[in-house]
């Protein structure tokens, strides 16, 4: 385990103690589980374009669908889905392997944008995550939710917050005993109070909405 990476899952805590009781006080029966999760791997700027050519293929499907269409994607690009690979394949080939015509389009213009140097997926780890987000959203078929999850699992950002997923929302309104569906602007202001640990904060509501 990182040592440095428990210190933040201790520090997020510690945060989460201050400014909000009622979090931490649910995060607290997780805190193990999290810290398992919470292990540091340098990556590559091809792995990132993998998860995150990944993410885009696994859009609106179920986990097995999403899975048995990625297995087919990487077949086809000889065991590792890169910018080049992709570009070299034709659209026939993609849909092949079970991509919408959307999502084949999603994937030509990202390798397109790597490629180019448009878009720089190693130096996203460097920029204000408002910036970073905006920078993947340029790209063809990449939504703001994918952009983010991109920045909380693949680059491991540690202060990234999504009110527009679903999960969040429903484990927020149940946690603080909230009314059904209120508005983006209200979770993101609930959400302030946890920032610099948003990403951390967020993976406690996910958990707690999966064991309850």
């Amino acid at each position: 385990m990182s040592v440095k990476k428990e210190e933040g899952v201790d520090a997020a805590l510690n945060h989460l103690k201050i400014v909000d009781p009622i979090l931490y006080a649910a995060a607290l029966p997780h805190a193990e589980h999290l810290r398992g999760k919470a292990v540091r791997r340098r990556k590559t700027g091809n792995k990132l374009f993998a998860e995150l050519a990944s993410s885009i293929t696994g859009q609106q499907l179920s986990t097995k669908a999403a899975d048995t269409i990625w297995r087919r994607v990487r077949d086809a690009c000889k065991g590792e889905v890169t910018p080049e690979a992709i570009q070299k394949l034709r659209a026939p080939t993609l849909r092949k392997a079970g991509l919408s015509a959307a999502k084949v389009k999603s994937l030509k213009e990202l390798s397109k944008a790597v490629l180019s140097g448009k878009l720089n997926l190693l130096l996203l780890t460097k920029l204000p995550e408002e910036e970073a987000v905006m920078q993947l959203s340029s790209v063809w078929g990449i939504g703001r939710w994918t952009a983010e999850m991109f920045l909380m699992f693949a680059l491991q950002r540690e202060d990234v917050f999504s009110p527009g997923d679903l999960g969040l929302r429903r484990s927020i309104e149940q946690l603080y005993g909230l009314e059904k569906d209120i508005h983006q602007k209200e979770l993101e202001l609930i959400s302030i109070r946890w920032s610099p640990h948003r990403t951390f904060a967020s993976r406690v509501l996910w958990r707690i909405r999966d064991t309850t």
